[in-house]
């Protein structure tokens, strides 16, 4: 190997680019030592440099797993014939409380100066304080060695063993949930898409109807609300934040002393937008979005009139700067973000959506300019962190409701992997991601050139320097006001596929992430916020991946159709794990009702995505899916022979099969279920078709019955029952306790 490959290969281990990947055919791909170069050089490591100094001061440490020692890195270097000796004193201060953490007497058993010959940097080695409460820890070195002095920086994070999972399924308890896409929610009283109000009314319907303990929600991420290409929740401007579009803005108390904008929402032309939005087929973001912002902006100027004005700010306005100083620079960016898109989106750029077409002295969150215009836009920045105040509080106010009606869990959110690279997280923290390439996935049966996902791959070594303070703040954003946690494409926390930006898929590299230091981040988040997660781990999983999540107290996320044996049999319910969630299918494959009649391929077929000979395949082993689902369910006693050949026959899951199903996944060891209100009511239409922007409307899907006809349809009202009924017969209902 030449001595560039060596490097590389050398630096490629230590930055986690792993060196080969295997097809699904079984086909071996080397890394290429260029795309190798590239991906190191956008993390900040140039080949040609003479000496590199990575930051080790950062440490994430499992409290049942303390280390011994510690290594802390000086500043500066002791030049010294014989350092060994020296005689000092090392003082560790706890910055945030200001407190002393540990002192130790150099050289002692319990400190030592050593040299790293690598690096040619000087650290301390010190025992590791066994006291440190979980949690993170800003801390100062203070170092007294011969006669001079040193200092350095470290940042320890002490995680719990395993994320928060509620002593009633510790116990061995099982419960179950619905899942509903928010913006989907149909209601007499929205503007056209599901809000907090309506989650309300699910939250009614689902505790005393279904007899659930929670309820699974779409990403609630901020999103640009336009479609096709911007209104996808898994692929938002902002994780850190909210979509506004979520407000039930009559419900906010603002609203109640604003004239201005009750007469907006009361005048005639209002009441016809709205009405019209409403009886849309599809949820009409643009709109939604125009009207809803002009009404709260009229909230808005009433709550500063009457709050915010200086010298006489009411307790109202010390609430608001409370929550501003307690969510600091994040929201400080994302709301200088919205308020700079609008100003651009109004000077008629060419794409207003990417902030790469703002003028350049933009580009850079942190730039003169940029906080010029903050200043002098004060109001409009507000504006948009008032926002997200409402949001939160609107949030909090669902979830404390659905612990009073005596759910367990609660809200169930959805973290997003994707950000959208002309979104406001990108802008706000580029340092974070890693321009110029994409995520994406090898080929593979489905894909066979690969997947090209479209978004920027993390840099771990960023994260990590920082601290993980972004990462952390994600997660504390999507635990707040929320029982558990489902984390998309959990896989993420090990490797992801990293394609240069002018390459193909297939020439793309797995990169490795800081698994470890994630997983127990992952569990500081959980136990803080007591919200449970659950990793969605569907695809190709890593190597015992799914069992090292386990043992962190993550759940599987196992599905109906997809649990098979290695000669491709339906798994039996028995089977099944008890740290998992499971379910019959999620928003990107077909709904029961879709599969059972194979409207998914006819759908894919009709857009072009597969041709006639690929569609016959398909449905050929749909058929033969379909009889190895009816076989276990005949054998394990969950459906008769006679129901199972009328439900072969029919192009529709007959009413024995629904049950059947329902009993099966019910009656599986694992700690949640949850359904999809698609499949409680055998909806045929799916959220989304993956690999579709235009050729399929995406995320615009409305619920068949409103809120209101959930309790009242006869239909809806019979099927609610049915399932509220299988609930309680297989033990996964708490609501009698209630």
């Amino acid at each position: 190997m030449t001595g560039i490959h060596e490097v590389l290969r050398v630096l490629g281990n230590a930055f986690g680019i792993e060196p080969d990947y295997s097809d699904t055919w079984g086909k071996i791909h080397r890394t290429d030592p260029e795309t190798a170069r590239r991906i190191l050089e956008a993390k900040g490591v140039k080949i040609a440099s003479d000496r590199m100094h990575l930051n080790p001061q950062v440490v994430v440490v499992c409290a049942n797993n303390l280390p011994e020692r510690c290594s802390i890195y000086l500043e500066k270097r002791i030049d010294h014939p014989n350092f060994n000796s020296l005689q000092g004193t090392i003082r560790i201060i706890d910055t945030k409380k200001r407190m002393l953490v540990s002192q130790y007497d150099l050289p002692s058993a319990e400190a030592r100066l050593q040299h790293d010959e690598k690096s040619d940097l000087m650290f301390l080695s010190v025992a590791f304080p066994t006291d440190l409460d979980t949690g993170e820890h800003q801390l100062t070195v203070e170092a007294t060695i011969g006669d001079e002095q040193h200092s350095a920086d470290c940042r320890w994070i002490v995680c719990p063993a395993k994320a928060y999972i509620p002593p009633s399924l510790e116990k061995g308890g099982k419960i179950a949930g619905v899942s509903v896409a928010l913006y989907g929610v149909r209601s007499r009283k929205n503007w056209g898409v599901g809000d907090f109000s309506d989650l309300k009314a699910i939250v009614d319907w689902a505790r005393e109807d279904l007899k659930v303990d929670f309820v699974g929600l779409n990403p609630l991420h901020a999103l640009f609300n336009r479609r096709p290409y911007h209104s996808s929740p898994y692929l938002p401007s902002s994780r850190l934040y909210r979509n506004f579009i979520y407000l039930d803005v009559p419900g906010i108390p603002d609203f109640g002393e604003s004239r201005k904008a009750q007469s907006l929402v009361n005048s005639s032309s209002h009441r016809r937008l709205i009405q019209k939005l409403r009886d849309e087929a599809q949820v009409n973001y643009e709109e939604v979005s125009a009207v809803k912002l002009q009404v709260l902006r009229a909230v808005f100027g009433t709550f500063m009139k009457n709050h915010g004005k200086p010298g006489a700010r009411t307790q109202r306005w010390d609430a608001f700067q409370h929550y501003m100083e307690s969510e600091g620079v994040f929201l400080e960016r994302f709301a200088t973000f919205c308020a700079l898109r609008e100003h651009f989106e109004s000077r008629a750029f060419r794409n207003p959506e990417s902030w790469r077409e703002w003028p350049a002295p933009f580009h850079d969150p942190s730039s003169l300019e940029v906080e010029r215009f903050r200043t002098k836009n004060k109001e409009q920045v507000l504006f948009w962190m008032y926002l997200q105040w409402q949001l939160e509080e609107q949030a909090k106010q669902i979830q404390q409701y659905a612990i009073e009606k005596g759910m367990i869990i609660g809200l169930y959110n959805d973290q997003a992997l994707a950000v959208d690279r002309n979104g406001a997280d990108f802008w706000a923290w580029q340092q974070f991601f890693a321009d110029g390439f994409t995520v994406g996935a090898p080929p593979d049966a489905f894909a066979p050139d690969g997947q090209d996902w479209g978004f920027p791959p993390p840099d771990r070594d960023m994260h990590r320097f920082s601290g993980y303070r972004l990462f952390l703040k994600m997660l504390e954003t999507n635990c707040k006001h929320a029982g558990a946690l489902r984390i998309d494409h959990v896989m993420q926390l090990y490797h992801l596929f990293w394609i240069p930006g002018s390459a193909k898929p297939k020439d793309g590299v797995y990169v490795k992430d800081y698994e470890d230091d994630l997983l127990n981040i992952l569990a500081l988040a959980s136990q803080k916020r007591n919200a449970l997660i659950i990793g969605e781990d569907l695809g190709t999983v890593p190597m015992n991946f799914r069992e090292r999540l386990m043992a962190k107290g993550v759940l599987s996320y196992r599905l109906f159709y997809f649990e098979k044996d290695w000669e491709g049999n339906q798994c039996g319910h028995e089977e099944y794990p008890r740290s998992a969630l499971v379910s019959i299918t999620t928003h990107d494959l077909p709904t029961l009702k879709g599969f059972w009649a194979g409207h998914d391929i006819e759908v894919r077929q009709k857009i072009g995505q597969l041709d006639d000979d690929q569609a016959r395949t398909f449905r050929e082993n749909r058929r033969q899916d379909k009889a190895k689902m009816l076989e276990k369910l005949v054998q394990e006693g969950f459906l008769s022979q006679q129901s199972a050949a009328e439900a072969v026959l029919a192009n529709h899951p007959t009413e024995p099969l629904h049950e059947a199903i329902l009993r099966f996944l019910f009656r599986t060891p694992s700690a949640l279920v949850i359904i999809s209100q698609e499949d409680i009511f055998l909806d045929p239409r799916q959220q989304n078709i993956p690999g579709t922007t235009r050729e399929n409307p995406n995320w615009v899907t409305k619920m068949l019955y409103t809120v209101e006809e959930l309790k009242s349809d006869p239909e809806a009202v019979r099927l609610s029952r049915k399932f509220g009924r299988l609930i309680e017969e297989t033990g996964r209902s708490t609501a009698h306790n209630s």
